[in-house]
């Protein structure tokens, strides 16, 4: 069964504005093993849209469509479907009622404007997950169409809730689906690719996706079936074959980022920590802060970019920076002890190295890094070459830092 994506906005044509939805739908389709023929990207011009529209009706049997659902005049995709079906254009009051809520919890002032957003075609079924935002979903013949908001939170929410569950019970006959996405790091595609084609646990009814996500690799795991307590068991069978094989470049789950793992593991073991930075920037301590929570285990960083300041800050000897510079395994492990003592932390964390473009040597290339970490036990080094832009140097280090302190924790 073939469908296809129609992605509108004129910020989207113009490149002002990435597509992220038609990505992530097509992505998310093929994990369930539904095939897109056809991604179309257009502007807000309702001509245009409903041509589309109805050459897609004609070739395909499920169509979504994101985007020109919001409440200004060249958000077109509702009058214009409409239009285009044969179907009167109706004001859904209970719609209209929650968008009112919505915006009165929201403390956002009402405005006519916002009425727009309960226009939808007669007979649609509204998609609403109990916002302002929501879409619609039709059936025209024998095709299916989605309508989704453009904003790609909004979007990915009515899809995973909505879309994807309908088109998988349609098409197979009332099965369900069961997923999962692993992030890994410190594995190359390729080598996930091989662990793959030779557990027998993945040989049979089970789509793979491999989507490289740096400095990360994610990986989709899918089973469609109608015994979803028996598919979970299964599920849980081939996560735990993959990770016996991959061992610890197994983060965890999709929606656990690194930093949440690492935060996890100080707060179950009762640690505090501390960072010090120099060639990530801060880097690391926002990564850390980004997680609800991180207060109970993160004292803080310190950006110690020059010399003087890994002295004056950190305590690191200048004789050490003198006759190792300040990209060495004695610098990083000197930071790491200073940070650790200035915080007085169970665990300190630092890195110093090369990002580029300039700045490297014969001895000490672009992209050589050192991290050093120290625990009231053991004073530990590591050293890095990594390759790419001075952006990519800086995210492989912080996130290499981070690693490295969780397979300590561990």
């Amino acid at each position: 069964m073939l469908g296809e994506i129609i992605a509108t906005g004129t910020e989207l044509i113009t490149g002002r504005v990435a597509d992220f939805n038609a990505r992530y739908a097509a992505r998310r389709l093929h994990e369930a093993g539904l095939e897109v023929q056809c991604i179309t990207m257009l502007g807000d011009r309702a001509p245009l849209f409903q041509e589309v529209l109805r050459l897609g009706i004609s070739r395909s049997r499920f169509l979504i469509i994101t985007g020109g659902l919001g409440p200004t005049e060249d958000d077109i995709t509702a009058a214009a479907a409409a239009e285009t079906l044969g179907l009167k254009l109706l004001r859904d009051e209970a719609l209209l009622a929650r968008i009112k809520k919505c915006l009165e919890e929201r403390q956002i002032p009402w405005e006519e404007r916002y009425a727009r957003l309960a226009l939808i075609p007669q007979g649609a079924m509204v998609l609403d997950p109990g916002g302002a935002a929501c879409g619609f979903s039709l059936k025209h013949n024998d095709t299916r169409l989605y309508f989704l908001p453009g904003v790609p939170r909004e979007m990915q929410l009515l899809f995973d809730h909505y879309v994807l569950p309908s088109l998988v019970g349609w098409c197979g006959a009332g099965a369900c689906l069961v997923q999962r996405t692993l992030r890994l790091f410190g594995i190359s595609e390729t080598q996930i690719q091989e662990v793959i084609s030779r557990l027998a646990e993945f040989q049979q009814g089970v789509t793979v996706g491999l989507y490289p996500n740096f400095p990360e690799n994610h990986l989709s795991i899918t089973l469609r079936g109608k015994d979803r307590p028996a598919m979970e068991e299964n599920m849980a069978r081939l996560v735990a074959a993959l990770a016996q094989e991959v061992g610890d470049t197994l983060l965890g789950p999709a929606e656990t980022p690194l930093e949440d793992l690492v935060g996890q593991l100080l707060r179950a073991k009762g640690l505090s920590l501390a960072v010090a930075e120099s060639c990530t920037g801060g880097l690391i301590g926002h990564r850390l802060t980004n997680i609800a929570g991180s207060s109970d285990y993160f004292l803080g960083g310190v950006i110690s970019y020059s010399n003087e300041a890994k002295m004056d800050l950190l305590r690191v000897p200048p004789e050490t920076l003198a006759r190792r510079g300040a990209v060495s395994a004695e610098t990083a492990v000197a930071m790491a002890r200073g940070v650790r003592a200035v915080f007085r932390a169970d665990v300190g964390l630092s890195v110093t190295g090369i990002a580029g473009p300039t700045g490297g040597s014969p001895e000490k290339p672009v992209g050589t890094v050192y991290i050093g970490l120290a625990t009231p036990q053991t004073v530990e080094w590591f050293h890095y070459l990594f390759h790419g832009g001075r952006e990519e140097i800086k995210v492989l280090s912080a996130q290499m830092a981070l690693d490295r302190l969780r397979r300590v924790l561990k």
